[in-house]
């Protein structure tokens, strides 16, 4: 249960000098606002990009969020100061406002950063000169996000724990001439744990290297994969490598060992918080594309039953993919 208890907007347009601080919170009790900031909240905890780590006792950004309860204006100002400072540097990192929410999820008292880039519109402009009256067409280069558009950077932190959720996008960073992660690296001065997302990836490579290290058909390893990750959602609520490497390799001691070499190399967090719903509705089929140009996908609850389809290996090395018991055949035109 979200309660929101304040909220507030700053301006970070990179074409002036300094920040554009608002002197008072928002009007929470327009039913507009109240729905944007909730979307806001649940694009970064419902997201397969979200990254969680927790804040140092001696972090700055935890120093600056001492008052944040008693003085919630000077606290956001404070974070907003530190994150133009970086921004400001860095004309890649896109032109934004800030918007900060103190909030309770389920009773824990939280604080919702959230950076909502701008993008262009075109909109009309009346003007009216010598009794003329004139519509012209106008570009807007300030444009929010819709509550229903995705957002590339925000954080939900817990202000009891400090542990925080992130989404965060690479920018190029000018000092450094390459991209990094510069809302975790530069403005939290944290390293979070890898998303599910970056955990699945990481599983699906260390498979894929493990699969050509023996010689294995790949597109039936990472089928395989899949499963064991949607099994290991469904019943634990994590990503188990274990289960992930029984389901692929049973008692193959060789095979799970350079599994394990491999995933722990690419830096996978072992049973990270993780749910069916969030990693997307790709997990509910296996998509398979032949060489020929053909793609399949089939339902996750019917690509083992043989009564629905079977993959024949053929003396010639090829594979063969037999569909059957087909009463019907719809166009998806």
């Amino acid at each position: 249960m979200i309660y929101i208890q304040q909220a507030i907007l700053h301006i970070l347009d990179i074409n002036t000098n300094e920040p554009i601080y608002s002197l008072a919170g928002l009007d929470i009790t327009e039913k507009f606002t109240l729905d944007y900031i909730h979307a806001m909240i649940e694009k970064v905890e419902d997201s397969d990009n979200m990254k969680e780590g927790t804040l140092p006792e001696d972090s700055p950004v935890v120093g600056m969020l001492a008052n944040v309860k008693a003085d919630f204006i000077a606290a956001t100002r404070a974070l907003t100061d530190k994150f133009y400072s970086i921004t400001k540097l860095n004309y890649e990192i896109p032109a934004a406002d800030l918007l900060f929410v103190q909030f309770t999820l389920d009773e824990v008292a939280c604080l919702g950063m959230f950076k909502l880039n701008y993008s262009d519109s075109i909109t009309h402009h009346v003007s009216q000169e010598d009794d003329t009256l004139t519509n012209h067409l106008i570009v807007n280069r300030a444009i929010l996000p819709s509550a229903r558009q995705a957002i590339q950077e925000g954080m939900v932190l817990n202000l009891e724990s400090m542990q925080y959720h992130v989404l965060e996008k690479k920018h190029m960073i000018t000092e450094l001439a390459e991209k990094r992660f510069y809302f975790t690296e530069m403005f939290l001065e944290d390293e979070p744990k890898p998303s599910l997302k970056e955990n699945i990836a990481m599983i699906k490579k260390a498979v894929q290297k493990t699969s050509k290290a023996f010689n294995d058909e790949e597109f039936v390893a990472l089928a395989e994969t899949k499963q064991a990750l949607v099994h290991s959602m469904e019943e634990e609520n994590v990503i188990d490598n274990q289960v992930v490497a029984d389901r692929l390799f049973g008692d193959n001691y060789a095979k799970k060992e350079k599994f394990f070499q491999e995933v722990e190399e690419l830096g996978y967090v072992d049973r990270a918080p993780a749910e069916v719903a969030v990693a997307g509705p790709k997990f509910s089929k296996q998509k398979l594309r032949l060489d020929n140009g053909i793609e399949i996908s089939i339902p996750m609850d019917l690509y083992q039953d043989a009564e629905v389809v079977e993959f024949i290996n053929n003396p010639d090395g090829t594979i063969s993919v037999m569909i059957k018991n087909i009463e019907k055949i719809k166009n998806l035109f």
